[in-house]
């Protein structure tokens, strides 16, 4: 792994990482939340591939946590850079990381690859938590080769409620005590624990950043509590399929850095 090994010194410069870059990560659990359950996996990547090809040589993934999305995007690809600023997350990830996976402590904002590394990069649950999100999308566009795609997975702001909790002073509420908090952008940015994006949002972001949003589509929640075939999942899967779905839980989009002219 890089940035750590079994020596006690480099372990400790590790954990400096992780506690320097906290902000970057503005949540108890960080770069994936709680989007970990079998449902939410498969349909999240799912949806990245409606909008493109997800496979190729080399990937970069953002925000890997313990892994459950990089053993699976690992299959379709010749090698992957995972990258994280929690150092117990990745130790777990490294007991079963796939061989064809390099797991690296590195902040999204000061990656240390060079120009134009990478075919595809991945940031799944990961913008929201950011302090700078266009500095890490400018980053990203850095290292991806020209030609080359970002797909990301973020809360969408038209939804309605808050995903990751809502803080009021020393108190935390649950996300459904405040439904319509995130379509008042001003008292979402103080009291929600991450951020939400729009469309628009995206395009404005990725402008800056030097990429380009190329393609955007929808995802309703997982439910993942629920049986398999739920009468409930086959109801937020109709809700895709029609105009509603701009009010879904989940936007995912597909950003590119313009090729050499």
């Amino acid at each position: 792994m890089s940035e750590s090994n079994t020596s006690g010194q480099t372990r400790n410069v590790g954990r400096r990482v992780a506690e320097n870059l906290a902000d970057e990560a503005r949540s108890i659990g960080a770069l994936h939340g709680s989007a970990r359950g079998e449902r939410n996996v498969s349909r999240r990547i799912d949806a990245m591939r409606r909008l493109g090809d997800l496979a190729g040589g080399r990937l970069l993934e953002v925000g890997c946590a313990t892994g459950e999305y990089t053993k699976r995007l690992a299959k379709n690809f010749e090698s992957v850079d995972a990258i994280d600023i929690e150092l117990d997350r990745l130790d777990l990830f490294a007991k079963t990381k796939p061989d064809n996976v390099q797991l690296h402590i590195q902040s999204v904002t000061e990656m240390t690859f060079e120009d134009g590394s990478f075919d595809v990069a991945t940031m799944i649950e990961v913008l929201e938590h950011l302090s700078d999100p266009p500095a890490a999308l400018a980053e990203v566009a850095r290292v991806l080769k020209p030609g080359g795609s970002l797909y990301l997975t973020t809360p969408n702001r038209f939804w309605p409620l808050e995903q990751h909790g809502i803080k009021l002073g020393t108190r935390r509420l649950p996300s459904y005590a405040m439904p319509g908090l995130t379509w008042i952008k001003p008292l979402h940015s103080r009291i929600s624990n991450c951020g939400a994006f729009t469309k628009a949002n995206l395009d404005s972001l990725a402008s800056k950043a030097g990429i380009r949003l190329v393609g955007v589509t929808f995802m309703m929640p997982p439910l993942d509590s629920l049986a398999d075939g739920h009468a409930l999942h086959r109801a937020c899967e109709r809700i895709e399929r029609t105009p509603a779905r701009v009010l879904s839980q989940t936007i995912v989009a597909r950003l590119e850095r313009p090729a050499a002219t």
